[in-house]
């Protein structure tokens, strides 16, 4: 890795951030926390889609199939069987792993193109809603209830909203981290080669399956671990939540208002947008259906006229003038 990613381990500000973060569950009602929490779950979720989509160039529209098998599959093992949920969320992310893998063969057999590959995950995604549906092991229809949290970490429960909050925060900065990691690494070059022309990449040596099975590997595991978390915190495991292909345009929504390709941008759009979302859905949804979708569509198309880049682009653009 290069020098950038300790001098930035080592800057001040990113451990400030870490320290305010940390006392907002002291701070805050019930309310604006459990806001903040859903937003760290967008912030990571989307950092772990930005090592394929923003890194790697790799347009992956199945990610909620990740967050459902974390979701859904920890929580069907522990309900139904019994298995204690943190053996649960290995398996998961080891069957996320297994499909990340194999999306990146099928992506490299056929050499797709960016649109084709959109398309593909976009149907995996979809056959994996169905089949979480349809399958009665999985809670189907119905979804699954979660035994009360009642604080015990070895069952893995966080004790109620600001332990959740609190593991929420710290797997937010660890997916912000990998992102940093990624780019300051030979991985990062390689896959961002691999973005700007494949046919290049491949004739000065790099690797193209290998590299977007790691790159495709990592973000799905992460994700599928997010998946897990969420499912815990909500208590109860949504297929029509966790398993929607929506999840997924909602993270590739945060990840591009942000900053595709940067280790904070995606993170950042998360928080420019997800608290608007959820706000905006629980002071007008029940006024005036659809009236918050309308404001929050407007905010969103007005953040984007106003930065094409990225907000984090349009932030380290202010930066430059500045200096």
């Amino acid at each position: 890795m290069r020098p950038d990613f300790y001098r930035t381990l080592l800057s001040p500000w990113p451990w400030l951030v870490l320290a305010v973060g940390a006392v907002m569950p002291l701070l805050l009602p019930n309310y604006y926390l459990h806001i903040l929490t859903v937003t760290l779950i967008y912030a990571a979720l989307a950092s772990a889609w930005n090592i394929v989509g923003g890194i790697a160039g790799q347009i992956s529209l199945a990610h909620s199939l990740f967050v459902g098998a974390g979701a859904m599959l920890s929580s069907a093992l522990l309900v139904k069987l019994g298995v204690n949920m943190w053996l649960g969320m290995l398996a998961a992310a080891a069957v996320s792993a297994v499909i990340g893998a194999l999306v990146s063969f099928i992506d490299y057999r056929f050499r797709l193109g960016h649109l084709s590959f959109a398309l593909i995950t976009l149907a995996f995604a979809e056959m994996a809603e169905i089949y979480v549906i349809g399958t009665d092991f999985l809670g189907g229809a119905s979804g699954l209830f979660l035994p009360r949290d009642t604080g015990d970490i070895t069952q893995f429960q966080f004790g109620g909203g600001r332990g959740a909050y609190w593991v929420m925060l710290g797997m937010t900065a660890l997916c912000i981290l990998v992102n940093l990691a990624i780019l300051t690494s030979p991985l990062g070059y390689n896959l961002r080669s691999m973005r700007d022309n494949e046919n290049a990449a491949q004739a000065i040596g790099v690797g193209l399956l290998r590299n977007k099975t790691l790159a495709m590997t990592i973000s799905a595991v992460l994700t599928s671990i997010i998946g897990t978390i969420y499912a815990r915190y909500l208590t109860f495991a949504d297929p029509y939540l966790l398993a929607s292909p929506v999840l997924t345009i909602e993270i590739v929504l945060f990840a591009t208002v942000g900053g595709l390709g940067s280790a904070i941008g995606p993170a950042l759009g998360a928080f420019l947008l997800a608290p608007v979302g959820e706000i905006l859905r629980g002071q007008l949804g029940d006024k005036l259906p659809g009236l918050h979708y309308f404001i929050y569509g407007l905010v969103v198309i007005g953040v984007i006229l106003a930065s094409p880049g990225g907000v984090w682009s349009f932030i380290k653009s202010l930066g430059r003038r500045r200096s």
